[in-house]
């Protein structure tokens, strides 16, 4: 199971964050993360959910195996521990700062190139 939730998390930090610092790539972590009740059994179900991620259905991302020994795995495996700071501040959702606030929520902090909510 925390194979993986590891898995699915590092594939959506990289795919949601990839040209983001450590710090933006921790916060999609934990956004994903926060969203599947910090369960490890959650993480693929609720990364598959439709309109949650804009990646998913639409691009292909690499494999499980191409992102095994890389940073996304490590940062993933920090998020799934609790070992990494959180630094979305508790946010649940997020978008690119090219995008408006579709949620009329008041932002939680904006790191590089998105804003949490």
């Amino acid at each position: 199971m925390i194979d993986q939730a590891l898995a699915c998390l590092a594939t959506t930090i990289f795919m949601e964050a990839r040209g983001e610092g450590i710090a933006g790539q921790i916060a999609v972590g934990y956004v994903l993360y926060r969203r599947a009740d910090f369960k490890p059994e959650n993480v693929c179900i609720e990364m598959k959910k439709p309109y949650q991620f804009s990646w998913y259905g639409k691009l292909k991302p690499p494999s499980p195996q191409a992102l095994k020994n890389t940073s996304y795995y490590k940062i993933a495996y920090e998020i799934l521990h609790l070992k990494a700071r959180d630094y979305s501040k508790g946010a649940t959702n997020f978008h690119s700062i090219a995008l408006n606030n579709q949620w009329g929520m008041k932002p939680r902090v904006i790191i590089n190139n998105h804003v949490f909510y």
